[in-house]
């Protein structure tokens, strides 16, 4: 066809040139401006298509009365106005393309034409070149519209586009939420379909099936018609430009039972004529109730319309029309005879004002006229918005050549005519009055939309649904009912510990998780559907969030634990984080329901099932946000990422321990959400054939994190709190406690609780002096070996180093074995030892933390942290095997040693000890020897708490203070086989024949910390350990905190 359309252009071009050259000069005074009207053959489409003869006859008629009327209203009166028959081919393009190159080489000024799409494609393309105007009474194409192909063309008739829309409208009119279209697979039928889903979009209507016909063979009609009836869907509207097609499709319906009562079938033609001539007359009735849709012809209510309607009737039936004098009478003008009519009148009168708006004016514009110079490019269809309103209607044009408006009439079939029930005028639908709409099967009762099915949505008639209400509505009053107790018994020691203010945020993202579960139940409402996806973003952000910031807190404490007492991490500030991040993830669902309205719609996810879903009809439509909206997508990653981190923070803190801690829990509850949230990505992105899987998948994890959340966190706090309401002695004695402000154990006070917040190791003391007496005999001839020992934060190198977390340990290294022992300060492990190769200081990347580096022979890199500069370096010079700095090299272990009774040496002024040596304090403030050393007549012993060396011999008769030791001095004692042994240490380094040396400086430094018992402290509401359970002194009335 594109060669066709070449060559008949060049043909064209050749011609026009030939007659420029051999044109004679007018001398007569009136020019002459022709119109081709380009039509097919009505002869040659009478028996294959009756409507288009039909229209085609018609058209030429009203285009003479048209001509007349120009004339007697003197439009025109310096023009001579001609009309120039031209045949096209519906079916040929290229004798289409060939009669429109005649057409132009003989000088034709406009065109009106043609009635089919294809074949007016043709010729529009053609007369654009030379800026001839075109318009059409028939052809509604879409692709008519691009003003980049067809500048010159506009038409009088509504294009595919308002066909598709007026339909939606009748839809929407009739209270029906979802239809089905069966098309032809070609321009037209593509066009219907897709103006149709854009327009439904915007109604909130569902397309339940989209059924193209390829062919249209008996088979391929059957198999698309049991398609349309699997999809449960009874309003069927079909889109096909051709009669005879729809004739076919309507007759293989008819054989399979799908023109009867509980059906709606729409078509785009009046197909009254073409079934009543192949239906046999006793089956018309068969078709009663079958609807039509076409442009409104007879517009009663304009002058223009029954002037013409006048004189149609009192014509005689034309010349091979179709149809006998009555309908000739009453169905004449619907063969777009109106429309054909106002092309004319438009024509011309676009005409007359090109005239007077010719550059130089009338004169000249005649002149040119006459000498084939007539300059008509600015004659595009806004220059034909003159106000005009004829048979048709009012006529104005949008920049692509399409009506401004559009007039549609609604009709039925009954007796073999057609009965106007509606009319829809500018996308307007207005009833006929007191006219009954008569559907298939001649009853007047509307049908539904779709054949009886069952909703999917819960509600509270399934069994389903009554288990997921008893659940979500227990979980909700336990979540207000364990709220309310939690802040009338918040002084309760388990409760102030773990933070009421957080443990209430908890508890309401709990029960907003809760509430939206219900909400996803019983019928779909706008409310529902907004509310409920805020309560579940909410529910989560306040979980999850308030769960990093607690977890966060113990994160900073334990990833140094030298900054106890500077922490800034106040609950104040990590609300405002809670708050900000809640604000964050609920900012994209606010903006997306400010923009988009939510409405309810009802998807048929079978032939016998559906269920109702929100949508946004005003939101981009080449998205489908039925499920998920770019808002909610945006939140849910999100609240991922808080999962994300709040696992994160839970692997990190998962070996914290204490006597209130709540890591453990807290962990559970995010590696919970953590898989929630992998479980519940399916559930967004399922189809809605899954529809049911969907929903209850998101329901289950939602009631299951919101459950699993409650039990865990707040189920021990549950039953230390009925314990205390029932049982009245507690209640008065914690009464008592209360109000000194102590509420502690009887084995606990402040330094148990941190104590066993840290886990920090404390030395076993023996008082069995046999069991002593027998170590030190079994150890006379052990060798001594020089070690140092601390309680450290200790952290091993992983291949994840940043999964890798501070531990608190007692590390004993020996250098001069290269050998360094890490314990753990719970009795549950076994100590490890490790050969090490080398040790060096690293740079801080953090202000405040202070940490060497040990690197062992089997390629282990092991980090440690020190309080302070200080004690940084006298670690390393220890693993380094050089002493402290500020030990005097030539003091040793042979020095002077002091009798029980002398006083001669004046033992040192007691110092604080520091906190080089030590990671967390212990519970005691005194060395931590066996008490049969102590009590042993064979030992003497000073305690000093700075510079001291302990030398413990079974030989010696006293105790050796050097005070040339650093804090990490040494001493030997022969029970250091037996401490190993507690402790798990490798039996190669606690044999009888070895006695081990150890710094017993490493003893409790809490003392330094504590400040003194006659001060009166307020509450510190940045402390880090009060979400551990460090308890309040009883004994001040305050709420000291560390």
């Amino acid at each position: 066809m594109l060669l066709l359309w070449t060559l008949s252009l060049l043909i064209l071009i050749h011609g026009t040139v030939q007659q420029q050259q051999q044109q004679p000069n007018h001398t007569t005074t009136t020019p002459t401006y022709t119109i081709g009207l380009l039509f097919p053959d009505a002869n040659a489409v009478r028996s294959s298509d009756p409507a288009l003869n039909n229209m085609i006859i018609t058209s030429e008629v009203a285009i003479n009365m048209a001509e007349k009327h120009i004339k007697q209203q003197n439009y025109l009166p310096d023009v001579n106005l001609v009309f120039k028959r031209i045949y096209s081919d519906e079916f040929n393009g290229g004798i289409t393309s060939w009669t429109t190159s005649q057409l132009i080489q003989n000088g034709t000024n406009a065109v009106i034409g043609d009635m089919v799409s294809n074949t007016t494609m043709l010729s529009a393309a053609m007369t654009s070149m030379f800026d001839i105007p075109q318009c059409s009474c028939g052809a509604s194409s879409i692709e008519l519209s691009d003003k980049a192909v067809y500048p010159y063309f506009f038409r009088t008739i509504a294009n595919v586009v308002s066909f598709g829309s007026a339909l939606m409208e009748w839809v929407k009119q009739m209270n029906w939420s979802m239809f089905a279209l069966v098309y032809t697979d070609d321009e037209v039928g593509r066009q219907i379909l897709s103006a149709m889903l854009t327009k439904s979009q915007e109604y909130g209507i569902t397309p339940m099936g989209q059924i193209p016909l390829n062919e249209l063979s008996p088979e391929d009609i059957q198999g698309a018609l049991m398609t349309l009836s699997s999809t449960g869907a009874r309003i069927v509207i079909v889109a096909d430009s051709n009669p005879a097609n729809q004739v076919k499709i309507l007759e293989q319906a008819q054989v399979m039972g799908m023109l009867t009562s509980g059906w709606v079938w729409m078509l785009t033609n009046n197909l009254a004529e073409a079934i009543s001539e192949s239906v046999a007359p006793q089956d018309m009735h068969l078709y009663d109730g079958l609807m039509f849709i076409s442009g409104l012809w007879n517009i009663t209510d304009e002058p223009a319309y029954q002037d013409m309607y006048t004189q149609w009737s009192q014509m005689p039936v034309a010349q091979g029309y179709v149809g006998d004098q009555a309908d000739w009478n009453i169905n004449g003008l619907s063969y777009n005879a109106p429309n054909a009519y106002a092309c004319a009148e438009v024509l011309a009168l676009g005409l007359n004002k090109r005239l007077n708006d010719y550059p130089g004016g009338r004169k000249a514009a005649l002149a040119a006229l006459q000498a084939n110079t007539f300059n008509s490019s600015v004659m595009t269809p806004l220059y034909y918005n003159m106000n005009y309103t004829g048979p048709a209607g009012a006529v104005d044009f949008t920049p692509s050549g399409d009506l401004q408006s559009g007039h549609f009439a609604l009709q039925y079939m009954q007796n073999g005519n057609t009965v106007e029930f509606a009319e829809i005028h500018d996308g307007v639908y207005q009833a006929e009055p007191n006219v009954p709409i008569i559907y298939l099967g001649s009853t007047t009762e509307k049908p539904a939309d779709m054949a009886e099915s069952t909703l999917l949505n819960p509600t509270i008639y399934q069994p389903v649904g009554m288990v997921l209400y008893a659940v979500a509505g227990t979980g909700m009053i336990l979540s207000v009912v364990t709220m309310v107790l939690i802040f009338f018994y918040r002084h309760l020691t388990m409760i102030m510990v773990a933070s009421p203010l957080f443990l209430l945020i908890q508890l309401l993202g709990i029960a907003l998780t809760y509430t939206a579960a219900i909400l996803y139940m019983g019928k779909v409402t706008t409310f529902k559907c907004i509310f409920r996806q805020i309560c579940i973003v909410l529910g989560s952000v306040l979980v999850t969030t308030s769960i990093i910031a607690k977890n966060y807190r113990i994160y900073r404490v334990f990833q140094n634990v030298f900054t106890l007492q500077a922490s800034k991490l106040k609950s104040m500030y990590l609300l405002r984080f809670v708050l900000v991040v809640a604000v964050i993830v609920l900012a994209p669902l606010i903006i997306w329901y400010a923009l988009y309205p939510v409405q309810q719609a009802k998807i048929m996810v079978s032939a016998d099932s559906y269920c109702v879903l929100c949508t946004y009809p005003t939101s981009n439509p080449e998205f489908d946000w039925t499920h998920l909206n770019l808002a909610e997508l945006i939140s849910l990653l999100l609240c991922m990422v808080m999962v994300l981190i709040s696992c994160l923070l839970a692997w990190k803190t998962r070996r914290v321990t204490g006597k209130w801690s709540e890591s453990q829990q807290i962990g559970y509850v995010s590696y919970t959400h953590g898989l929630a949230s992998i479980a519940v990505i399916p559930a967004v992105f399922l189809s809605v054939q899954q529809y049911q899987v969907s929903i209850y998948l998101k329901l289950a994890t939602m009631l299951f994190t919101a459950s699993v959340t409650l039990l865990v966190l707040f189920f021990p706090k549950l039953v230390i709190i009925v314990k205390y309401m029932v049982t009245e002695q507690r209640w008065r004695w914690t009464r008592t406690i209360y109000k000194r402000h102590g509420d502690q154990d009887l084995d606990d006070d402040r330094l148990d609780s941190c104590s066993q917040l840290t886990n920090v190791y404390r030395f076993d003391s023996s008082r069995d002096d046999n069991h002593h007496d027998a170590l030190v005999a079994r150890n006379l001839l052990d060798r001594s070996y020089q070690a140092h020992e601390g309680i450290l934060p200790v952290k091993k190198r992983g291949r994840f180093h940043f999964m890798s977390i501070w531990e608190l340990k007692l590390v004993i290294v020996i250098p001069s074995n290269q050998i360094f022992v890490l314990t753990p300060t719970t009795s549950s492990q076994q100590a490890q030892y490790y050969h090490y190769e080398s040790c060096y200081a690293l740079q801080s990347g953090q202000s405040g933390q202070f940490v060497f580096c040990v690197h062992t022979r089997d390629q282990r890199d092991f980090y440690f942290q020190v309080f302070d500069q200080k004690a940084l370096e006298r670690w390393v010079n220890w693993f380094q095997g050089h002493g402290s700095p500020s030990q005097d090299p030539s003091a040793n272990n042979s020095g002077p040693r002091a009798l029980p009774g002398d006083s001669s040496r004046a033992s040192p002024k007691n110092k604080l000890p520091s906190t080089s040596t030590l990671g967390v304090v212990s519970s005691q403030a005194t060395t931590s020897l066996p008490s049969a050393v102590g009590n042993d007549p064979m030992y003497n012993y000073n305690t000093h708490h700075d510079n001291i060396a302990f030398h413990l011999s079974p030989t010696s008769t006293g105790l050796d203070h050097d005070t040339n030791h650093g804090p990490g001095g040494v001493y030997t004692t022969p029970s250091s086989h037996h401490r190993f042994a507690q402790r798990g240490m490798p039996h190669g380094l606690a044999t009888e024949d070895t006695a081990r040396s150890y710094s017993i400086y490493s003893t409790s430094t809490m003392a330094y910390y504590q400040p003194p018992h006659n001060q009166m402290y307020s509450r510190n509401d940045s402390n880090p350990i009060a979400t551990f359970g460090i308890n309040d002194d009883g004994d001040q009335h305050s709420h000291l905190s560390y």
